[in-house]
């Protein structure tokens, strides 16, 4: 995989079940969002995913359908990506920096279901989304109950109606408080589900009064992920 210089203009790909964002992101954080897929030549690449990630690859997205494949590749571009990364997991590291390097629990409600928590820094991503006994729904990763059944774009109905949206908060909040990992006090729910239905973040703080729950720092963009690849960027090359 190819190094690049972190002074230099970014640009992260952002990957969804509902399309793809581009956002370029320049040295002092001011980003610039273009609609759909561009890859200015000469500037480095970077692509955050839903799904497994492994050496620069996508084992595993189930709500894309890509198993195995280089996500530069499939996106049709001629060169690979400087760094590829988990959608979740970029998205807290940007909110974790737009913060100020706060720790925090992540939730990201799209077409599925998207969690981390952020500690020093370093984030541990993949939670929350799979997290079982939710309901008798098989998910998208062929399991039975996973919190996606309940809470995901994919499986709730469209429009969601405003009565089904305490049902979402309790479930968020079950598996935040089942989830060893989800230390830090502060919980951040977003995503394109919290954004047209930013009630939910009210909902879920009021089904977890003893922590602190916000909305996304990151406005204008899809997620925070722009800012989250640039951190994994500047730690890979400080390493």
């Amino acid at each position: 995989m190819s190094t690049a210089s972190p002074t230099t203009q970014l640009v992260c790909v952002e990957i969804g079940g509902g399309g793809v964002e581009t956002v370029l992101l320049d040295e002092d954080g001011t980003a610039t969002r273009l609609d759909g897929l561009a890859a200015p030549a000469g500037l480095p690449l970077l692509i955050a995913v839903p799904g497994i990630i492994e050496d620069g690859r996508v084992v595993i997205a189930s709500n894309l359908g890509w198993y195995d494949v280089d996500p530069a590749a499939q996106l049709g571009l001629p060169a690979p990506a400087a760094l590829v990364g988990n959608d979740a997991e970029t998205a807290a590291l940007g909110e974790s920096a737009l913060r100020g390097g706060t720790d925090l629990v992540f939730l990201g409600l799209g077409t599925g279901v998207g969690g981390a928590v952020v500690v020093d820094g370093a984030a541990t991503c993949n939670l929350f989304a799979h997290h079982p006994g939710f309901s008798d729904r098989t998910c998208t990763c062929t399991r039975t109950g996973c919190l996606e059944t309940v809470a995901a774009g994919w499986a709730l109905p469209d429009p969601l109606p405003d009565a089904d949206l305490p049902t979402v908060a309790r479930a968020l909040a079950r598996a935040v408080e089942a989830e060893p990992a989800a230390v830090p006090d502060l919980v951040v729910l977003a995503g394109g589900l919290t954004a047209r239905h930013p009630s939910l973040v009210t909902l879920l703080a009021a089904e977890l009064p003893h922590r602190t729950v916000e909305g996304t720092a990151a406005h204008g963009t899809k997620s925070a992920a722009a800012w989250g690849l640039r951190h994994l960027l500047l730690s890979r090359t400080h390493a």
